[in-house]
């Protein structure tokens, strides 16, 4: 689920939820006022074809004879409408009324929409029925006197029709249309909707995908150049944008603190080799005099043991402020090393014989698991001060008749020398920070925090690693690997 905490990912999906949502709303509001319109503009058509079919009758309506039951009802009409009353018969002229409706038909045909006219008689019987209508007939008996009223109704077979009705004193005119081609229209947009919005929503999230990728591919160059950084080349700066924005103006805050904290650093580590440089001489010359005072032989017994246990704080302290120059000229490049080509299993056979030698005090058992031949490229000082401190940790850790055992195997390009013993091990919680810099565990107050330290420096710049493994109580195994010499291959 890390893909949804990238800001890429982020933006992206909100592009298209923005995008969908205004996708929704215009197809909403399109969809609702294309419908509106065209219902509108029905609604005139068939409002202006009643007022043409009335206006165009009802001067020659007067050719059509009135049943009696037709009158009495226009006289109700009449009355409830408050108009003069005009109820004379009026003799039918078969001639003129087919005028009539022949004109009627020849404006039916001649007219753009596929519309349904039918006129009755004041009875209700059927004058004049359109072509298009075929069989069927206009069924609606709520018509209006003397002004128009446009409905929705249901024809026999079910279909939708939007009809215009009225009458006068002597006809009943309607005039319907199929609702069947405005819902087909509306029924073509909706489809053009859905297939267009996921097409457009597709085309977002890649657009929106490509431009978040563009937008935030100076942060990305940021990132990696910015994990590369790190105290050994505090110089490097991260890449400068070319176009003053947020990422222009983040870019150069960011560099203007690497320069402040190398800046720092280096004051830092100046002070460190100053004051190193400056411990080693008194030191030196306080160990020295305590020597040669040991060395007395009416010397008091209370006198010697004082100046013993300083003597062995001086050596400590005397190893501490060593380890502390080597790490500083490591860090600033001034450790240079001799690379030779090492037989490693003749310098773990010699580094055996001298633990042998710390060991035999404790009386601790000091054995060689295998031993293949290895030759190595580096530097032989520093690989002996990497083993003899893992050696003395071994030797310290382990309590009296322990094991502390050798091992020296080749697999392919690599040579791995483990040292394992049977002492008090490293708690888990602890084993992750052996190797940091004055990290030491809660359980041993005496050492400095700089040997395993200093031990994982040499192996890394011999391009090899140094790891451990370790049970409390049961003892602690660690394995240097280091690339066997390519002339050794």
């Amino acid at each position: 689920m890390k893909l949804f905490h990238s800001i890429r990912t982020k933006l992206t999906l909100w592009y298209t939820a923005l995008l969908g949502i205004m996708l929704l709303s215009f197809g909403g509001i399109s969809y609702f006022f294309t419908r509106s319109t065209l219902s509108d503009n029905l609604d005139r058509s068939l409002h202006s074809e009643v007022t043409w079919v009335n206006e165009f009758i009802e001067p020659k309506a007067k050719k059509v004879r009135l049943k009696r039951s037709a009158l009495l009802e226009l006289q109700q009409l009449k009355k409830s409408a408050a108009a003069p009353i005009e109820t004379e018969q009026i003799s039918t002229d078969s001639a003129a009324v087919d005028e009539i409706w022949n004109q009627i038909y020849q404006h039916t045909i001649l007219s753009p929409r596929r519309q349904y006219i039918q006129i009755l008689d004041r009875n209700g019987d059927l004058l004049y029925r359109s072509p298009s209508l075929g069989k069927q007939s206009l069924r609606f008996t709520d018509i209006p006197y003397g002004w128009i009223k446009v409905v929705t109704i249901y024809n026999d077979e079910g279909h939708e029709l939007r009809i215009a009705s009225t009458q006068n004193d002597y006809v009943k005119i309607l005039v319907a249309y199929p609702m069947e081609e405005l819902n087909e229209v509306l029924d073509g947009i909706f489809m053009i909707f859905r297939i267009l919005a996921p097409i457009a929503l597709l085309i977002s999230v890649i657009g929106g995908w490509f431009l978040a990728h563009r937008s935030l591919k100076p942060v990305d160059t940021i990132t990696k150049t910015a994990r590369e950084i790190s105290a050994k080349n505090l110089n490097q700066r991260l890449p400068a944008q070319a176009v003053d924005d947020e990422l222009g103006r983040l870019t150069a805050t960011f560099n203007d603190m690497i320069g402040r904290l190398q800046e720092s650093f280096v004051q830092i580590q100046q002070f460190s080799a100053d004051a190193s440089h400056e411990l080693r001489t008194p030191l030196t010359i306080m160990r020295g005099e305590i020597e040669v005072a040991l060395r007395r032989r009416r010397l008091p017994t209370p006198t010697r043991e004082l100046l013993t246990s300083v003597h062995d704080e001086l050596v400590r302290l005397s190893s501490i402020v060593e380890s502390l120059m080597i790490l500083i000229k490591t860090e600033s490049g001034r450790l240079a090393f001799q690379l030779s080509n090492i037989v490693l299993d003749e310098m773990v056979l010699g580094l055996t014989e001298d633990a042998r030698v710390l060991a035999s005090k404790k009386k601790i058992t000091v054995e060689i698991l295998r031993m293949d031949p290895v030759i190595i490229r580096g530097d032989a000082g520093r690989l002996r001060q990497l083993f003899l401190n893992l050696i003395e940790n071994a030797i310290k850790y382990t309590p009296q008749r322990g094991t502390v055992s050798f091992s020296l195997t080749r697999e392919n390009d690599q040579a791995i020398v483990s040292i394992s013993d049977t002492g008090i091990g490293i708690p888990k919680k602890d084993v992750e920070k052996v190797f940091d810099r004055f990290y030491r565990v809660k359980s041993d107050g005496t050492g400095s925090g700089l040997g395993l330290a200093i031990a994982k420096w040499i192996a890394e710049a011999h391009h090899g690693t140094i790891q451990v493994s370790s049970r409390e109580k049961k003892g602690s195994t660690f394995t240097v690997t280091l690339p066997v010499s390519p002339s050794a291959s």
